[in-house]
This record gives structure tokens, C-alpha cells and sequence, in this order.
């Protein structure tokens, strides 16, 4: 990207549902519930979460049985409230009364330490919880692989590994735990083991989406750009509402100079759903294309969804010294390494401005100055331009010619024209300009292209 990437590929441990723990539990079992009852307290059930919480809370609430089984329905009940619209406190508080009530009840502590990490929470005290599971189960390989998802996240990946390998040594089948290993060695750099669990995970689960787009970023690293690109691919096929497979797709086509193809699959991310990374890397293929009006609106557009993403102020400040803009690169780059102090490419991007700005002042050289009457630059004078349009008209060597050709051919039809013709064709300029200022910033306007059509226009006018 423009001094870097706007965002890393989406890689990252896939979260295991509480439901899905529940269904890969190595033992299952039921509780009683009352004859009237048409829903069993069981571990797995399909039934509605509404239907289960009723069904253990009348375990619960019984006091005469045991303190086994009603930590058993408690489990089982923090699973449905998990399940439901804000119900991770209430799930908590389940598993708390569990724990309280059996402190040895290994799936509690293992539900437990794996719902605090779904949830966000301390990361420290659900990696304590899941060992304490492992203490009273050690053939749990469940707990193994959810404690490496935690010491993944907290980038612990020896340990993480370590976790990983006994999961799989108790569960060789267990897919999940060969696609989170190899997320830990493809943060760990190790991209060649990275690709060889992945290809295990597929083997044994071939509709992992999300196994797909973390092979796919493993291959990029290789440099194996079209094995990426079809990986990408298979994700968004299998999975076509996640946004961050299309624009782990973009990034690859990007890395390619595919950026028509990266730029329509950015639309479909953003599409899906805004982002200010995605913003980012639309922006990054626009100003890589020439185009950038478009890339300083997704710029702008990214920093009104996060006014603190350090990536696109450091990308905006690269535009902004193509468009000569020193000053406001300059600041671009301070904000960038106020917010990410160790971003290398900002602190390069800095020294750079500050040297230019010693040396040349605030006024960019070359075409930002005042054309000289012998050049192919734009139609108007550079140096006292004030439209943001015409600033990247001057920034753009390309930009500069079509405007002087399209003027200049403008100004030989007309001489040519007479009464009405001449009246309609002062009338279509104005309006191509008029059009130009206003639209030239909005996302998917190619304003290299407009001028193109503009001069096609004219020339066949003149012919």
C-alpha cells in the first residue's frame, strides 16, 4: 500500500461458539427434567434457548437434588442465555453458581474461561479458568485447544503451539485445532507449517471459509499471489456475507496491481459493511490507479469512521505530497506517529517533509507551480489553483495534458461554432465542469476517464 498496508489480512483464531463447544464435547449427558416437561436439560439440544432455560431452571431451582446436577443444569443454562439477546452476564452468573456449587465440574470452569474470551474480557483470568479445566480433565482436548486460542490472542504462541499439539494429540480429527495452530505459526512467521495444518484442517473440514482466507494470506507472504487470490475466492464462496474475505481478496489483487479487480472487491466489502480499513485500502488502489479525488474521499470517508487509525493518515499524507500539499502532509505524518509512534514508514515520511519544506517551502515544485507558457501542464495556472479537483489536476503529469487538450480543443470548436452551436456547446462545457467539481471526490468517480470522454467528445466536434 501507499508507505503501508492499510490493514493486515483478517487472521486471527476463529472463535468457537459455546454452542459448538457443546456439540464437540467429548461426553454428553442428561438431566432429568420433570415428567411434564417436553424439553431435556441436555448438553447439545436443539431445542430453543428459551426452552432450555426453562427446562434447567426447574433443576435448579429444586434443592433437593444434588449439587452435581444442579451445576450440570447450570452449564447447560449458560449455554441457552449465551445464546440470547444480551445474555452473556446472565451466562456468567450461571457459571459462577456451577463453580460455586461443584468446584470440580471441569466443563463449567472450561465454559467459563472460554466465554470470557468471546467476550472480550480478561484474557488472563479465562486462560486460568481453562487450566483449571485441564487440572480436572486432562483428557479434554476441548480446553487445550480453547487455552491456545487464548495464548494466540495474547501473541504467547510457544505456549500456544503447545496447547495445539496436545489438542490434536487427543483429537487427531479435530479440524478447528489444525487451522488455529496454523494461524500460530503464520503469526509466529512460519508460513510453509502455517499452509501444511491448513491443508490438514481442509482435509478433514473442506467448508471452512474462514481456513480458506487464512491459507490464502499464508500463500501471500510466499509470494504465491494467484494461490492466494483462489483461496480468497473459495471463502467468499462458501461464506458470501463476511466482508473481510473480499477485501483479503482486494489486498492480494492490490499486491498484483490488479486494482480495478482489488477496487470492486472493496466495494463489496464496504458493501457489507463500513469500515475504515477497507475505506483505507479502496483509497490506496484508487491512488495507486492516478485517481486520486477518489482516494482522498475514502481517506476522508475512513477518518470519520475511526478518527484514530494511524494507517490512513500516513497513506492520506502520501496523496497529499503527490497533490503538493506539503503542509498538510507534514501533519498527516505527525498525527500518524502520534498515534502509532513506532510506525516506521510515518517517521521516514516525516523527515522527508520537513526536508522538503526547508528546502522548497510550502508550494510544491513542478507542476504545482505556475506553468511556464511552453509546457504541457493544465489549462490554468497551478500555483493560485484553489479547487481541490484542480490541485490533483496539477499533481497528475496525465491530468495536466488532458485538461490542456480538452481546453484547447474547446477553444478551436468554438471559433469554428456560430450563434446556437456556439450557445450549446458554452452551455456542455460548463456543465462538464460544473459536474467535474462537484463529483470528483465520490467513491467509483474516474475522473481520468471523464476528461478522456470530454476530449473524445470535442475532438469528434472538431472533426
Amino acid at each position: 500500500m501507499c508507505g503501508t498496508h492499510a490493514s493486515a489480512q483478517a487472521l486471527s483464531p476463529a472463535k468457537i461458539s459455546l454452542r459448538a463447544l457443546f456439540l464437540g464435547a467429548a461426553v454428553s449427558f442428561v438431566l432429568a427434567a420433570p415428567a411434564a416437561a417436553s424439553t431435556e436439560c441436555v448438553l447439545g439440544s436443539k431445542a430453543a434457548p428459551a426452552e432450555l432455560i426453562s427446562a434447567c431452571s426447574a433443576i435448579i431451582d429444586q434443592t433437593a437434588n444434588s449439587a452435581v446436577e444442579r451445576s450440570a443444569a447450570l452449564v447447560v443454562r449458560a449455554e441457552a442465555n449465551a445464546q440470547t439477546l444480551g445474555g452473556q452476564s446472565q451466562a456468567l452468573r450461571d457459571l459462577d453458581r456451577a463453580i460455586a456449587l461443584d468446584g470440580k465440574n471441569a466443563k463449567a470452569w472450561r465454559v467459563r474461561g472460554d466465554l470470557l474470551r468471546e467476550a472480550g474480557g480478561d484474557l488472563n483470568r479465562a486462560a486460568a479458568d481453562l487450566t483449571k479445566a485441564i487440572e480436572l480433565d486432562p483428557q479434554d482436548a476441548e480446553a487445550y485447544e480453547l487455552r491456545g486460542v487464548v495464548y494466540t490472542n495474547q501473541r504467547r504462541l510457544d505456549r500456544a503451539l503447545a496447547d495445539y499439539d496436545q489438542a490434536i494429540k487427543l483429537k487427531p480429527d479435530d479440524a478447528q485445532a489444525w487451522s488455529d495452530r496454523g494461524v500460530a505459526y503464520y503469526l509466529g512467521g512460519d508460513n510453509e507449517k502455517a499452509i501444511r495444518n491448513f491443508d490438514e484442517a481442509l482435509r478433514l473440514d473442506p467448508n471452512r471459509a474462514r481456513t480458506y482466507t487464512n491459507r490464502g494470506a499464508a500463500y501471500k507472504k510466499l509470494g504465491h499471489l494467484d494461490k492466494a487470490v483462489a483461496d480468497d475466492g473459495e471463502a467468499i464462496r462458501l461464506d458470501p456475507k463476511v466482508p473481510e474475505y473480499y477485501d483479503n481478496r482486494g489486498l492480494t489483487y492490490a499486491a498484483m496491481g490488479e486494482y480495478d479487480k482489488a477496487i470492486a472487491d472493496y466495494d463489496q466489502a464496504i458493501r457489507r459493511e463500513q469500515r475504515a480499513n477497507f475505506l483505507t485500502n479502496r483509497g490506496d488502489s484508487y491512488q495507486f490507479k492516478g485517481e486520486l479525488g477518489a482516494a482522498l474521499s475514502d481517506y476522508e470517508a475512513a477518518l470519520k469512521l475511526d478518527p484514530n487509525f494511524a494507517k490512513t493518515y500516513n497513506n492520506r499524507a502520501v496523496l497529499y505530497k503527490k497533490m503538493g500539499e506539503r503542509k498538510k502532509a507534514l501533519a498527516d505524518y505527525e498525527t500518524a506517529l502520534k498515534l502509532d509512534p513506532g510506525n516506521e514508514n510515518a517517521a521516514n515520511g516525516r523527515r522527508s517533509m520537513i526536508a522538503e519544506i526547508a528546502r522548497f517551502g510550502a508550494a510544491s515544485p513542478g507542476p504545482m507551480h505556475a506553468r511556464s507558457a511552453d509546457d504541457s501542464g493544465p489549462s490554468f495556472k497551478c500555483a493560485t489553483a484553489k479547487r481541490e479537483v484542480e490541485k490533483v489536476i496539477c499533481a497528475d503529469p496525465q491530468l495536466g495534458v488532458l485538461d490542456r487538450q480538452i481546453a484547447e480543443t474547446y477553444e478551436r470548436v468554438l471559433r469554428a461554432s456560430k450563434g446556437r452551436s456556439a450557445s450549446d456547446l458554452r452551455k456542455t462545457q460548463r456543465e462538464f465542469l460544473t459536474t467535474r467539481n462537484a463529483s470528483f471526490r465520490r467513491p467509483g468517480y474516474d475522473l481520468k476517464k471523464i476528461m478522456q470522454d470530454r476530449l473524445q467528445r470535442l475532438n469528434a466536434m472538431e472533426s
